[in-house]
This record gives C-alpha cells, structure tokens and sequence, in this order.
C-alpha cells in the first residue's frame, strides 16, 4: 500500500471530511473536526484506519498532514467568499508532526496564503503526544497560541497524562474520549469519569468537548452537567465537503429539549454604549443565554423586576448611576444575581469598596479577549447555580 499511497497525494486522492461540533447550550455548531479519507480508485473509500498507521510508519504522515492543512485552508477560504458564516476547524496533527521544526511556519504560511485570521484553525493533539516531552511541546504549543492557534486535547483520559504537567501547557480545549461516553447513561463509573474531566477542565479554564456522542440521553446528561460542547453521530457523521457546505448553508443546529422557565439562563448586559452591547450579544450568540439588555442602570433595575436574571455584567462608567453603585442596588434587591463589571474605565476607589462589600462577583477590563470573557460568564453561571439559597 505504500507506494498506492504515495500515489494517492500526488493524484488526488485524497478527500477531507468535516465532522461538526455543536454547542450544547444553543445548538449551533461551533466548529469542526477535519478527517482524511482515501479515495482508491478501485477499493472505493479506504477509512484512515487502514492507511494513517503507514503513514505514521512510513514517514508519509508529514507530507500528508501538510495537505490536510494546506486543504482546509484553501477550503475555509471558498466558504468565507461564498458569503457563509464559518466556524473553526480542527486539525489532527500526529506526534511526528507536532515534532516538525518548521510546523509553526508551515501553519502561518498556509493561513497568509488564504488570507485567513488564526480565529479559523484549530489543533488537535494527543496526550500521549504531549506526554513524550512535555518542555519541547510546551515551547511548540505556546508558539501556536502566540498565532492565534486554539489547542485541543484529544482522546482526554486513555493515555497517561501527569496533572501536574498539564497545567503548565496552554490547552483550550479538553476533549473526552468516546470510550467514556459511550456507556455514559448506564455505567455510573463512566459517567464519574466524565464529570471529573468536566469539573477539572472548567477549573482549569478550558472548554470540554465529548466526543462519540450517539444518543439523546447522552446529548442530554452532557448538557445537564455543563459540558460544553459534543460532537458524534446523534448530530452528524463526518461529512464529504458539500454536505458540510450544505449543513452550514441550511444553519441546522441541534433539537434542545425545552427548559423549564426556571432552568433558563437570562443574562443582562448594562452599558451606555450601543455599539458595545451590540458586539456583545453578537460575540454570545452561541452560548445559548437569554440575553437582555439595558443603556441606563434604571433601565436595567427596571427589568430586573420584570425578568428573572441569574448574570449582570454592567459598564463602570455610565451616567446617572455608575455601574458599581448599580451592582450595589442590586445586591440589596436581587442578592441571587451574579454581578460583574465589564469597563475600560475604573474609579478605584468605588470598585474596590463594591468588591469589599460583595456587590461586584468579578471586575473585567475592556477592551476583552472574547473567549476568556466566554469562560468567566460560563464560570459565573455555574457559581450561580450552586450557590446556596437562603430561605
């Protein structure tokens, strides 16, 4: 098979398929993982099963993992001059291509050459790859993320990751194995796995992502203990590229059950600026939140007397009322609502007396980085959440 394979990269044989990620909070897909196929001329569709081990044996893995990049590159590049809104995808790298001294340029060259922002490409690494030496791959991850590359970790769980090792890497997404989630609703040891890996990557600051999920009560379970985000069979099998472009074209996301009025997650975003609420609501949209919004501290109180919020995050500097006097009131009157104060601007002295007084949960600066203010929301929703009542 190996001299048909090295056939099949100059011949074109060789398809990407795209397996979507979805949000489970909102049901929107959220990105994409990049599979290779053969195409054999006489075999029909060969599964990577049969040939990435020779590849990896053979060295042809290099040449090979180049292509899958330069293709899905070259590909999100048709889709964003289509006009189709495009989420980030995945790229497998093995552990001879993450060892590549020229892997971070190979990336950069790619992503210049489509005119694509790094926001686009994501990488997918096992641990067992990290693991091997965790200091040379801390250096190759931290190059990646000074790019703007996002970090997956794959296969989370079935290798032989050190804990401590695995802090000191900058991973933004901790993916687990299909192995635990395919008896996740009838094996509860299973099932403790999975919420381990979740309650340990949130700590963490990183989104959890399960794989190999098939059923609704897998989707489901995932969903009811805060992992982020699945993808499996019960959304979509691995997709040649129309079908993906189709998928996308058609915005189709996932069936949610209906939560009860009492299990929906409101949040209320107070600032004076249109402009700012605008981005933000733009930047959330995939988080599954009802999101209200205020431009006065009266009109936010207001609707905090009309709708039940569980979140706030208010501008500092508004007129009227600024937003730690704001978050003040509503302390007194909704003491349940997680508060956070989002600004580019901060009178000390205020802030530092709300903090004292616990009127504000969280203090963010302005301008924000989108995906750790997605995080900071995820972990205020959860605070607020298990925070005992008072009865």
């Amino acid at each position: 098979m190996e001299p048909e394979l090295r056939r099949a990269l100059v011949q074109d044989e060789l398809r990407v398929y795209f397996q979507p990620r979805v949000n489970l909070a909102s049901g929107e897909i959220c990105g994409a993982e990049a599979l290779v196929r053969w195409q054999h001329p006489e075999r029909g569709l060969v599964p990577p099963s049969e040939f990435i081990p020779l590849a990896e044996d053979t060295g042809l893995i290099l040449p090979l993992g180049e292509w899958v990049i330069r293709n899905v590159c070259r590909q999100q590049r048709v889709w964003l001059d289509g006009g189709l809104s495009v989420p980030p995808v995945a790229v497998n790298l093995s552990a001879l291509q993450f060892r590549q001294k020229n892997l971070v340029q190979l990336i950069r060259q790619e992503l210049a050459a489509n005119q694509l922002g790094a926001k686009y490409l994501e990488i997918e690494i096992t641990e067992s790859t990290l693991m091997d030496s965790v200091d040379e791959a801390a250096a190759t991850l931290q190059e990646l993320r000074t790019t703007g590359i996002k970090i997956s970790l794959d296969d989370f769980g079935t290798g032989h990751s050190s804990l401590s090792r695995l802090r000191r890497l900058p991973i933004d997404h901790l993916k687990i194995d299909q192995s635990f989630v395919c008896n996740l609703t009838t094996e509860p040891e299973d099932a403790a796995i999975c919420l381990a890996i979740i309650g340990l990557a949130h700590n963490l600051r990183m989104t959890v992502i399960a794989e190999g999920v098939e059923t609704e009560g897998q989707a489901n379970y995932l969903r009811q203990h805060h992992c982020d985000e699945m993808q499996g069979y019960y959304f979509s099998r691995p997709l040649p590229v129309g079908d993906f472009e189709q998928l996308l074209l058609q915005r189709r996301t996932l069936i949610l059950p209906v939560r009860p009025a009492n299990e929906r997650r409101t949040l209320l975003l107070v600032d004076d600026e249109a402009d700012v609420l605008s981005a933000l609501k733009r930047m959330l949209r995939l988080e599954g939140y009802d999101i209200i919004t205020a431009t006065s501290a009266r009109e936010g109180l207001e609707l905090l007397s009309i709708h039940p919020v569980q979140v706030i995050i208010s501008d500092q500097r508004m007129p009227q009322m600024s937003g730690s006097e704001f978050l003040s009131r509503v302390r007194d009157l909704h003491p349940h609502t997680v508060r956070l104060i989002l600004s580019g601007y901060a009178d000390l002295r205020s802030v530092t007396e709300a903090i004292n007084h616990g009127a504000i949960y969280k203090f963010l600066t302005k301008p924000w980085d989108d995906e750790m203010l997605r995080m900071d929301l995820r972990e205020a929703f959860r605070h607020q959440e298990l925070a005992p009542r008072k009865k």
